[in-house]
Order: structure tokens, then C-alpha cells, then sequence
């Protein structure tokens, strides 16, 4: 009787380690294949009032963090570098969260695809600037809301649809690329701060494709 009790154990005991071991091995599966959590905040839903736009730019959190927690000496080029960055910085977001919107509020299928070359791009452009400001030797704590100007842009284009939607994106972010474009010409070629003007020049051919493209878009609408 003993015997048998024993065996009946070892039978129980066996079939709960492979309950739990299947158990564990579904889960494992399951964390597997659950989807990465998203690199790009979502866009608000869109509103119809301008000031109604988030002041704060959707940036994440290595973004909101990235000015050094102690300020460096203030140098000759502190106050060139933090203004670049803060202009850089500003038209980036917004390009981010214009090109967002497009997705699902544009009709064209070749607004849509530029804008989806923009927003890779100026996801990419966001990891490159964090590095800059991590790296830069001068002071980069700046104002990280939204001017009023570019409040304005996304309240109109949040305002927007179909076909509507397009020609106010390609008209809005071709200003910003085209505004971009020349701060960070500007930058590169006569910054003082070497790791900043390096992520000038190194974003500037990127800058300048976006806007090559947003041409061509625009020219074929006309």
C-alpha cells in the first residue's frame, strides 16, 4: 500500500512540474510576441482650437531629460549653441507630430509616404540631437514648449482633412524643412561647440532630402 502511494506521488508530483513548466513556457511565448512598446508618443486626437494644442511637444523621456543635470561654464558659444538646439529642437517635434497626423487624416498616398520619410527621419534626428546635447560643452537647458507659431501650425492642421489636410501639411512642413535647413547650415558652418555642429552637418543632407521631396510633392499638385 505504501508502494503505491509512493508511486501515486511521484505521478502527481511529475504531472505539476509539467503543469508548471508549460505554464512558464506559454508565458515566455507570450512576452515573445507582445509588441514593443511604441517609440512615438500618440498624437493628441485632433481638436478644432488652435490653443488648443498641447503646449509641451510629444517627446519621450529621454528627450525631456537630456539637458545636463549641472550646467557647464557659460563660453563664448553657450548662448549660439542652446539657441541652435532650441530652433532645432522646436522644428523637429513639430515635423514629428505633423507627419503623425498624416497617417490619418491625409488623402494622398504620396503626402502620406513623404510624410513617413519625414517622420522616420526626424525620429532619427531626435536620437542624434539627445547625443549632442549629452555631449555639448556648453550650457543646454532651454524652453521645451511649443512657440505660439508653431501651436498655430498643428492647431490648423489638426483642424484639417483629406485633401485639405494635404496641401496645408506640404505647404506648413516645407516652411519649417526650408527654415530648418538654413539654421542648420548656419550652424555647421560657423558653430563653435564641436559636438553640436556636428550634428549639424551630419543632419543637414537629411534636412535637405525631406525638402527635395516635399518639393516634389508639391509641384505635383500643382
Amino acid at each position: 500500500m505504501d508502494v503505491m502511494k509512493t508511486k501515486l506521488s511521484y505521478k502527481i508530483t511529475g504531472a505539476v512540474v509539467a503543469i508548471m513548466a508549460a505554464t512558464a513556457l506559454s508565458a515566455s511565448a507570450q512576452d515573445a510576441t507582445a509588441p514593443a512598446n511604441p517609440t512615438v508618443p500618440p498624437v493628441t486626437a485632433p481638436t478644432t482650437a488652435p490653443d488648443a494644442v498641447p503646449a509641451t511637444p510629444p517627446i519621450d523621456q529621454a528627450t525631456t531629460a537630456m539637458a545636463p543635470a549641472a550646467a557647464p561654464a557659460m563660453t563664448a558659444d553657450s548662448g549660439a549653441a542652446k539657441d541652435f538646439i532650441r530652433e532645432a529642437y522646436m522644428a523637429n517635434e513639430f515635423s514629428i507630430a505633423a507627419a503623425q497626423l498624416a497617417a490619418t487624416q491625409g488623402e494622398s498616398a504620396e503626402v502620406k509616404a513623404t510624410a513617413k520619410t519625414v517622420l522616420d527621419n526626424g525620429l532619427k534626428t531626435r536620437d542624434g540631437m539627445v547625443a549632442a546635447i549629452q555631449g555639448a560643452t556648453t550650457d543646454m537647458h532651454f524652453d521645451q514648449n511649443y512657440t505660439p507659431e508653431y501651436q498655430t501650425k498643428l492647431g490648423e492642421l489638426k483642424a484639417a482633412k483629406g485633401a485639405d489636410f494635404d496641401a496645408k501639411y506640404v505647404a506648413a512642413q516645407g516652411e519649417v524643412n526650408d527654415k530648418a535647413e538654413s539654421v542648420f547650415k548656419s550652424y555647421a558652418a560657423s558653430g563653435t561647440d564641436e559636438t553640436v555642429k556636428t550634428f549639424a552637418a551630419n543632419t543637414l543632407p537629411v534636412l535637405n532630402a525631406n525638402g527635395d521631396a516635399l518639393d516634389a510633392v508639391a509641384q505635383g499638385g500643382n
